[in-house]
């Protein structure tokens, strides 16, 4: 979850090698390297600088992670299709996060620009009543599986967010994680809860998610009436000093029928509740000679009839890391993801594994700064004959 504080800019996915960042993308550019200096003499991940008076904070950060991609679909023989190759070059992502905070309250804003326009990813605006207490409110990462966005770009185990967690969010509040609604979190003296209440349908979209309808324009309603709301709460506990240990899950029911839910030859979307939960002993990478990682999730959506079941999915994803050296790491996750346990044969299967090394631990500064990144992923589906192959080599700046 993404902590209150100063200001931040970002973009995501992948961007043909033949196509350059736009102009407002390039102008971030220019002032964050313009702020460079002044920057570099705050300690931590998000250095701040101060404007006006000591009450008054203003801050950014900026992460690119530009990568070469092989990628090769093997269908089953039975199928007759042919084997397809693809390689090439991309920018997963290039983003810009800005935060602001005047006393107690604060901002958070985030640009995506990888679509070749500049798009708004997380907009919010939050306060903090008490020490422990903050409530905020806009489109934000919402509780959720730790793997997905509760895990920051920055610190992903491996090129990608664990699978189960990606699809786990293509089929919910949509797939980049983010949702519109209100949220409050307390702060635990080694942990933090949060619950949310938000609209179920992340799309940014007016006639979806985006709800921002005034009196001028005749029409409470555009004309879409929704069935509900959804209501997520999480728990996070690190009950040792060093934070090595994390525990924690989440749980929420859904009720807005947002097109993401509908069943295969549908047209009306479902409720459905959700939970998941996770154990990790080293949350960031390289921050532990091992690592182990283990995240479970599951939906259960409600019946199209009170003739047919429930369609349940089930994903699970282990991860395991050992250090090499201080900047050094080698990674392998396992994954099984099941979109309805009540139909045969319907298992996925995600396969990782590679390593990553970080230059700018080689100097004594954190691990996540300067990576590159080496990781070859097996996709089985349905249990089939089929493999999907990726080798992706990816550089990772942040400053």
């Amino acid at each position: 979850m993404e902590d209150f504080g100063p200001f931040a800019l970002l973009i995501s996915r992948s961007l043909p090698v033949n196509r350059l960042p736009f102009a407002p993308l390039l102008l971030f550019v220019l002032l964050g390297l313009a702020a460079k200096p002044a920057l570099a003499q705050s300690a931590g991940d998000a250095p701040t600088v101060t404007t006006a008076d000591d009450d008054t904070r203003l801050s950014f950060g900026v992460i690119f992670q530009p990568r070469m991609s092989y990628g090769l679909s093997d269908p089953s023989a039975s199928s007759g299709e042919a084997t397809v190759e693809r390689y090439g070059f991309g920018l997963r992502r290039a983003r810009f996060r800005m935060r602001a905070a005047v006393g107690r309250a604060g901002a958070f804003m985030q640009l995506d620009g990888a679509g070749g326009t500049v798009k708004l990813l997380d907009y919010s605006a939050s306060y903090r009543p008490g020490k422990r207490v903050r409530v905020r409110l806009g489109r934000f990462a919402v509780a959720q599986p730790r793997a997905m966005l509760l895990t920051s770009g920055a610190q992903i185990d491996a090129i990608d967010r664990a699978a189960i967690a990606e699809r786990w969010a293509r089929n919910t509040i949509g797939s980049d994680g983010r949702d519109f609604g209100f949220d409050v979190r307390y702060a635990l003296e080694r942990g933090e809860l949060s619950v949310a209440l938000h609209n179920g349908d992340g799309n940014p979209d007016r006639l979806r998610g985006n709800f921002r309808e005034q009196p001028s324009g005749g029409d409470a309603t555009r004309g879409v009436e929704t069935q509900g709301l959804a209501v997520t709460a999480s728990a996070v506990f690190r009950p040792m000093a060093s934070n090595a240990l994390e525990v924690g899950g989440f749980a929420g029911l859904n009720g807005s029928r947002n097109p993401n839910t509908r069943a295969v030859g549908s047209d009306r979307g479902r409720t459905y509740v959700t939970y998941g939960a996770h154990v990790y002993w080293g949350a960031r990478p390289g921050s532990r000679p091992f690592r182990l990682k283990l995240d479970a999730l599951g939906i259960l959506y409600e019946a199209p009839s009170r003739f047919e079941n429930r369609q349940n999915t089930l994903g699970v994803a282990i991860l395991g890391a050992a250090r090499l050296h201080r900047a050094a790491e080698l990674f392998a996750r396992f994954e099984q993801y099941d979109p309805d346990t009540n139909r045969a044969g319907s298992g996925d299967t995600y396969l990782t594994a590679g390593g990553s090394l970080s230059l700018s631990a080689l100097r004594g500064k954190p691990y996540h700064r300067e990576r590159l990144t080496l990781g070859y992923s097996l996709f089985s589906p349905d249990g089939s004959n089929a493999r999907e192959h990726l080798v992706i080599l990816q550089a990772q700046l942040v400053f």
